[in-house]
């Protein structure tokens, strides 16, 4: 399924506020970019991967990975100011056939072609700390919608809970812990449904575990907890996982008695 989108078409506009941790005013904008984009993309992409700290929050892709999603596999978002990419993010619409990540959740898994993979999303560091990561987010999540794709994927590094905690944040929740290939490497599974009401939670239920703290994560999402925050404050991060209440059907009530009788006047 190839997406038609005019890479001239801009979807927001805004303010940047931050650069650097200082008060500025720059404007920006977000476009869907189109395979004329491709160089300055993976060039961006490229050195967002040498910048990174520990390079386990990415895991490796395809070198074909960003140009099947601009129109053959999904979207990609563009996010330019001071007249170069400063952002970008991508959303996966996987097709039956495919890897997907809906392969991974547990229980009654949606049909691949209902749901959409919340996918790379990157920020240059000057700018971090405008809110541009949760936008992004927010901003594929109504692409997703419109495109009949309400089950919303993602998977995120145990090393990257800054992300973690956005999507968390955007009503996303930790469905799984799991490890990625060969190479060992852990993701969280994370999933939202926007199809269903969000979550009530079982009073008391609650259960916090530090991020490597994986046996006793496994332990409670087979046990039907599901993580909702993160805790960023301290030296480690912190999950917190709650119990959603169980459905239970309303029992029907008849308004009359088994033995009323109904009186009929002429």
């Amino acid at each position: 399924m190839t997406v038609l989108l005019s890479p001239e078409q801009t979807v927001h506009t805004g303010m940047l506020r931050v650069r650097r941790g200082q008060p500025v005013c720059v404007p920006y904008r977000i476009r869907f970019l189109g395979p004329a984009d491709l160089p300055a993309l993976e060039a961006f992409r490229g050195y967002i991967f040498g910048q990174l700290p520990d390079i386990d929050a990415y895991f490796p892709e395809t070198p074909e990975f960003a140009g099947l999603h601009l129109g053959e596999r999904g979207v990609t978002l563009g996010l330019e100011a001071e007249g170069r990419l400063i952002g970008c993010a991508i959303l996966g619409l996987p097709l039956p056939g495919m890897p997907a990540f809906v392969d991974d959740l547990p229980g009654t898994r949606p049909a691949v072609t209902a749901t959409a993979h919340m996918a790379s999303c990157m920020v240059h560091p000057d700018f971090r700390g405008n809110g541009l990561q949760r936008l992004l987010v927010t901003l594929r999540t109504l692409h997703a919608l419109g495109a009949g794709r309400p089950h919303l994927f993602s998977r995120v590094a145990l090393s990257n809970p800054r992300s973690l905690s956005n999507l968390l944040a955007g009503g996303f929740l930790v469905r799984r812990v799991l490890v990625m290939h060969a190479s060992g490497r852990l993701r969280y599974l994370l999933h939202r449904d926007l199809g269903a009401a969000p979550p009530a939670w079982v009073p008391g239920s609650e259960r916090v575990f530090a991020v490597p703290e994986l046996d006793e994560q496994r332990a409670v999402i087979e046990a039907g907890w599901v993580g909702r925050s993160v805790e960023l404050d301290g030296p480690v991060p912190l999950v917190t996982y709650a119990r959603p209440v169980e459905a239970v059907p309303a029992l029907s009530e008849d308004p009359l008695p088994q033995d009323a009788a109904l009186e009929v006047t002429p």
